[in-house]
């Protein structure tokens, strides 16, 4: 897909960079900083024919360091096709490199310090970090961030955005995810979850009363969850595990699909689970 650079524009001390694609969606990029003094980049993509009049549905994902191609690309292709509605898209990410990436989203994700009793490690090779009580735990500060200052920052800059907001999450972002929904459900109504790392110290989710306030909620109206039949034991244990809480939960009005995606790994399944859980959370 080929870019092309249409504006730059300096705004309150962060910077606007747009650029349009070729299928006529643009991207706008902004620089964030949370409490902690930890630099974000905030990638906000408009769809064709966006109308400033109109209002629109939002669709954040993390990760869009890594994923960001992958998902502006599939919500396009089925945008094009008139499968799913018109909806502004929002990434949020640091820059860096790829070790940068996987220090900042250990810490941002994990809902408490790592605690299983051995030593793990994030990331591949020369990319990868040991977990410890100083990189990780950080979810907690990462949530106030996207509720102060994320949110504030699209509510400024496009006044025209519908309630409606919709959170995709990978690996530890769907760890992150169902953090959200146990501790702030009314931030998103919609959720797309891929492969959460459920597992984390030994499966500390998987509790029905910590989804209390998730059941008096009003706000969220759709969990989309899938996992694929070839990644860890750990994966697949904890994933059946919160399956059957949420099937057990009181929750009316909730649309909920679980899928288990054949032959796919923890990686692989990203495709089919974007494009899946687009269709079921947008479909026209």
């Amino acid at each position: 897909m080929k870019f092309t650079i249409s504006i730059i524009i300096l705004l309150n001390s962060f910077a606007v960079l747009g650029q349009v694609s070729d299928y006529g969606s643009k991207t706008e990029s902004y620089n964030l900083s949370s409490r902690d003094g930890q630099e974000y980049m905030i990638k906000v993509t408009l769809p064709r024919n966006y109308d400033s009049q109109k209002e629109y549905k939002t669709l954040y994902y993390l990760d869009s360091w890594w994923l960001s191609e992958l998902i502006i690309g599939t919500f396009a292709i089925l945008n094009l096709s008139e499968k799913i509605e018109d909806v502004i898209l929002i990434g949020i990410t640091i820059n860096g490199n790829l070790k940068d990436w996987n220090i900042q989203r250990t810490l941002d994700f994990t809902p408490s310090v790592y605690d299983m009793g051995f030593e793990m490690k994030a990331g591949k090779d020369e990319n990868s970090i040991t977990l410890n009580k100083n990189n990780t735990g950080g979810a907690n500060i990462f949530i106030e961030f996207i509720e102060t200052k994320v949110f504030e920052l699209i509510d400024q800059e496009y006044p025209n955005i519908a309630e409606n907001r919709t959170l995709i999450g990978h690996s530890y972002g769907g760890l992150f995810s169902f953090y959200a929904i146990q501790q702030k459900p009314h931030l998103f109504s919609n959720f797309i979850i891929i492969s959460p790392s459920l597992w984390w110290n030994n499966s500390e989710l998987l509790k029905k009363e910590l989804f209390y306030e998730f059941e008096q909620s009003e706000n969220v109206n759709s969990i989309y969850l899938c996992y694929g039949d070839s990644e860890s034991k750990l994966i697949s244990k904890a994933n059946t595990g919160m399956d059957a809480i949420i099937n057990s939960l009181q929750k009316e009005n909730l649309d909920y699909q679980f899928k288990i995606f054949k032959e796919a790994n923890h990686n692989s399944i990203l495709p089919q689970g974007i494009y899946d859980g687009l269709i079921y959370t947008y479909r026209k």
